[in-house]
C-alpha cells in the first residue's frame, strides 16, 4: 500500500466547506445504535491507516502537496487518537492497523474500501445540505455501508471495527496572506487555507458505518503542529460512541 493515497475528493471538500459551519450537529450515528446501543457489541476497535493531504497554496491560489508535511500531519493525528489506556480520553483506541502486515491482496482491498469511504461520506453529507430537504431523513435514519469486503479483518485478524480518518490541510504562503490582506483593503475576498478532518467507524462484519463525524477549521489550525492537531482531533471525536459499543461496557444515559 502506498504511503500517501490522496483520497480527499473535490466533492467531499466542497460539501464539508458548506456543512462545516452549519448549526446542526455533524455527528451521525447508525440508526440501530440509536434504537439499542447494545445491539453492536464490539471488543477490538482499531485505527486504520490515516490519510492527510497537506498543501501549500501560492499567492496565485495554486495548491501543491508537500509530502513531508502530509507525513507529519498523519503522525500527529495518529498520536492524538491512540492512547495506552482509558484515562478519560474522548477516544480510547489502543491499536492501529499496520498495512505492511497484510497480504498484497488484503492491502488492495483495504485501499479500495478507504477510497470508497470518501465517496460514501460525500454522499452522506450531500443529503444534509439545506437544499436537499427530501433527503434529510437519512441523517436520522443513518444506514450507510461500505459492504462486507473488510470482513477478513474480523475473520482472520479478530478485529471488530475500525476508524477511517481522512483529511486535508491547506497552508497559505506569506505571499498568499499578503494578497488576502491587500484584497481585504480593496473589498475583495481572497480565500486562505483551511483544515478538514473526516472520520468514520466501520463494522468489519457488515461494513455498516456505525458513526461518522467531521470537523472544519478556517482559522489558525495547523495539522503540522502537534498541539493544534490534537485539539482539532479531539473536537472531531466528540460524540464518538466507542464506550457505548465496547462489549461489557456500561453505557451512560444521554450518550
Amino acid at each position: 500500500m502506498s504511503h500517501h493515497r490522496g483520497f480527499f475528493s473535490l466533492l467531499l471538500i466542497s460539501v464539508l466547506a458548506v456543512t462545516g459551519c452549519a448549526s446542526t450537529p455533524s455527528s451521525k450515528l447508525h440508526y440501530t445504535i440509536k434504537q439499542d446501543p447494545g445491539s453492536r457489541p464490539l471488543e477490538q476497535i482499531v485505527l486504520l491507516p490515516v490519510d492527510i493531504d497537506v498543501y501549500e497554496m501560492s499567492a496565485g491560489g495554486v495548491k501543491e502537496e508537500v509530502p513531508e508535511w502530509s507525513s507529519t500531519a498523519e503522525n500527529n493525528v495518529r498520536n492524538a487518537l491512540l492512547v495506552t489506556k482509558d484515562a478519560g480520553n474522548t477516544c480510547c483506541i489502543t491499536r492501529h492497523v499496520d498495512s505492511s502486515s497484510l497480504t498484497p491482496d488484503e492491502q488492495e482491498i483495504l485501499e479500495e474500501h478507504l477510497a470508497f469511504f470518501n465517496t460514501v461520506a460525500a454522499n452522506a453529507l450531500w443529503t444534509t445540505l439545506p437544499v436537499n430537504t427530501a433527503w434529510h431523513f437519512k441523517a436520522e435514519h443513518f444506514d450507510y455501508t461500505l459492504g462486507d469486503g473488510l470482513s477478513f479483518l474480523k475473520t482472520k485478524y479478530d478485529l471488530d471495527a475500525g476508524l477511517i480518518l481522512l483529511g486535508e490541510d491547506v497552508v497559505s504562503t506569506t505571499g498568499r496572506k499578503t494578497t488576502a490582506f491587500v484584497g481585504a483593503m480593496l473589498g475583495v475576498a481572497v480565500p486562505l487555507g483551511h483544515s478538514i478532518l473526516m472520520v468514520g467507524l466501520v463494522d468489519f462484519s457488515t461494513g455498516d458505518l456505525l458513526w461518522m463525524n467531521h470537523e472544519v477549521s478556517t482559522g489558525s489550525t495547523d495539522l503540522r503542529d502537534p498541539d493544534s492537531c490534537t485539539e482539532m482531533a479531539h473536537r472531531l471525536m466528540q460524540g464518538y460512541p466507542g464506550t457505548l459499543l465496547v462489549k461489557g461496557s456500561n453505557p451512560q444515559a444521554g450518550n
